[in-house]
Order: C-alpha cells, then sequence, then structure tokens
C-alpha cells in the first residue's frame, strides 16, 4: 500500500509541477510584456531626443549641402560662359542686385545677357570661390575674379589690361534654386587696374 502511494504520488509529482508550470505562464507572459513596455519607454525617453536632435541636423545639413553645391554649378556655368541648362539652376524670376542699389537684373533672359556682355569684356574671366557658409535659404561665398579686358565694356573700349579682384556674394534659394542674387567686388580697385579711375594718390592732385 505505501509502496502504492509512493508510486502514484512519484507520477503525480511532474504533471503537478506541469500545471504549476502552465499556470504561471500567463503571469510570466505579463511580466515579460511589462518589461519590455518600460524598457522601450526608457529607451525611448533617452534616445528620442537625440534622433530627432540628429535628424534635423542632417536635414539642415542636406540642405546647406545642395545649396552650396547648386552655387559650385552655377559658377562652373559662369566660368564657361554656357548657359545650358541654367533654368533648372535658377526661379523663372531669379533677382541680381548690382552695387548700385537701384540697379537690378530680373529674369533669367536678363541675367544671361548680363553674363555674355561680361564675357565680352573679359573673355578670360574666370571666378574662384574661396569659401562658403550657408545659414537657412542663404549661401555666402568670398570670390576671386581675374580676366584681361579685351572687349568693349558697355560703351567703354577694351583696355587691354588685366583685373584682380576680390568679391563677397550671397545667393538666396527657394525650392532648391536661386532666386535672389548679391555681389559686391571691388570696384574702384578694378577701375583702377583698367585705367579708368587714378589712383588715390593721383587724384589728390
Amino acid at each position: 500500500m505505501v509502496r502504492s502511494v509512493r508510486y502514484l504520488s512519484t507520477l503525480l509529482k511532474p504533471k503537478n509541477h506541469m500545471r504549476t508550470l502552465l499556470s504561471s505562464l500567463p503571469l510570466a507572459g505579463i511580466l515579460l510584456f511589462a518589461a519590455c513596455e518600460n524598457a522601450e519607454h526608457e529607451h525611448a525617453e533617452h534616445t528620442d531626443p537625440m534622433a530627432a536632435m540628429h535628424a534635423e541636423m542632417m536635414k539642415v545639413d542636406s540642405a546647406a549641402a545642395a545649396q552650396e553645391a547648386m552655387v559650385n554649378a552655377i559658377n562652373d556655368r559662369f566660368n564657361s560662359n554656357n548657359m545650358e541648362g541654367i533654368e533648372e539652376m535658377m526661379t523663372a524670376n531669379v533677382v541680381d542686385h548690382q552695387m548700385d542699389p537701384s540697379i537690378k537684373t530680373t529674369g533669367i533672359q536678363s541675367i544671361k545677357d548680363l553674363l555674355n556682355m561680361y564675357h565680352t569684356a573679359f573673355p578670360d574671366v574666370k571666378q574662384e570661390i574661396l569659401g562658403m557658409a550657408t545659414k537657412g535659404d542663404r549661401t555666402y561665398f568670398q570670390i576671386h575674379i581675374t580676366g584681361t579686358n579685351t572687349g568693349p565694356w558697355g560703351d567703354m573700349p577694351a583696355t587691354g589690361k588685366v583685373m584682380d579682384v576680390m568679391g563677397s556674394d550671397v545667393m538666396r534659394f527657394e525650392n532648391g534654386k536661386a532666386a535672389e542674387h548679391w555681389g559686391y567686388m571691388e570696384e574702384a580697385k578694378m577701375m583702377m587696374q583698367l585705367g579708368l579711375m587714378p589712383p588715390p594718390a593721383e587724384a589728390k592732385k
């Protein structure tokens, strides 16, 4: 009899253990789910702000890189006097502001005519970008311009002399295209180099 009881208890123990294990599974699942939820919440709290900041920085860097690449592309077109595809780089009503605030050139065709006049006066003109920085929709860049005046500049005849001046430019963008341009160069220095303006010492005499 005792042996039978022991035998039965031996048979029942695994079942009891299994029953206990099975009954504990739902509770374990709940605890595991809660732990995962808590871990994900803590992970989100700790990483989401940084991830959002990183994503925003990537957007800004990407936009700035695109604008600066466009400035380089437009500058390449200028140096080669090749206006092909310029419509894809500038808005239809692009504005070029002259050094005199009262004078500005509007529209792609007007920009093309202005650049053509520039290359007529200085066929070998080269504009080198020395540095560039972007903030928001505006890209700022410093340039070094050289060229030989072998053709007429508007009403002024060719001088055969060389200009070598510095300039600072700003380009504003809309939807990835240049919408406005401001250019400032050493105009007085250029005029003196071309013999169209006397140096300051001579002007005082």
